[in-house]
């Protein structure tokens, strides 16, 4: 009668690698140490030789839920490496209580009592309930209990980065550091007004640090940066005033401004903003 064990493993583990990695990963991880701990030297070698197979007939940067149902006769022993490299704890079945378990690997959910008296099934039993681990047991001629819901392990779609919401209140230290620049730009604005005189560059360092304090807050890119910028310079004009000629203020005051509003445009927080602020102003009207 063939050997048989009672294993511990996180078949979670298992099927979330069988889902997200491919057989390049596998065996990189493999190579470099960080997979198959549990391993012994020649089942190591004998998955790197699996998936250097696998590699070398177009299947490496697939999943391996894929590979396994493309080549079926490795991917048994495929999968039941995988278990044995995650494999926490495992003893051998006596065969004086064989003839109390199945005669076939497979998934266990409770041992019968003659067999879960013994004190080194206690263990293994109760180190799965506290991590959380499946429990099989195994004929040493057969493999680890095959998964019979590969087609339903489809990757997750890849993250859409524009479903996170384009606008978010500041918080933090972010909401710390638009407010000082905030105030502080305020500040320089109004206590020049505040002692009976108005400033001589209104646009200057207040306006900077006004624009400096909202791109923060809403967390602009690069793009919203760079467009506040230009916005900045063209009210820094040295001809930018209310009693220049118009001709004077087309040039270079228009093309900053259209790069300016064009590069904000760009930025998708800022598109958020002013979304938020299309949205207030509709709702404050109705």
């Amino acid at each position: 009668m063939a050997s048989m064990f009672l294993v511990a493993y996180d078949r979670a583990t298992v099927l979330t690698m069988l889902r997200d990695w491919t057989p390049q990963q596998l065996r990189d991880a493999l190579r470099s140490g960080t997979f198959g701990s549990s391993l012994s030297a020649i089942e190591a070698r004998e998955l790197d030789r699996l998936l250097t197979d696998w590699m070398q007939r177009a299947l490496g940067a697939m999943p391996l839920r894929d590979a396994l149902m493309v080549d079926a006769q490795r991917s048994h022993r495929v999968h039941t490496l995988i278990c044995i490299g995650l494999t926490v704890a495992y003893e051998s079945v006596p065969v004086a209580y064989a003839s109390c378990l199945p005669a076939t690997s497979g998934e266990l959910t409770a041992l019968p009592d003659q067999v879960a008296g013994l004190p080194a099934m206690q263990a293994i039993v109760e180190e799965a309930r506290t991590q959380g681990l499946a429990l099989a047991l195994i004929k040493a001629t057969d493999g680890y209990p095959y998964p019979d819901q590969l087609e339903q392990l489809v990757p997750p779609p890849p993250a859409d980065p524009y479903a996170a919401p384009l606008f978010e209140q500041p918080t933090g230290w972010r909401r710390r550091i638009a407010l000082l620049l905030v105030v502080a730009g305020v500040a320089l604005l109004s206590l020049p007004l505040l002692l009976g005189r108005i400033p001589e560059h209104p646009a200057g360092v207040p306006l900077a640090l006004l624009t400096l304090g909202l791109l923060v807050g809403i967390r602009a890119g690069i793009a919203g940066f760079a467009g506040g910028v230009c916005i900045w310079l063209v009210a820094n004009l040295p001809n930018f005033h209310h009693d220049a000629p118009i001709f004077e203020l087309l040039w270079p005051a228009l093309p900053l401004m259209l790069l300016g509003l064009f590069l904000l445009g760009l930025d998708r927080r800022v598109r958020g903003m002013w979304r938020l602020v299309q949205q207030q102003f509709g709702a404050s009207r109705s």
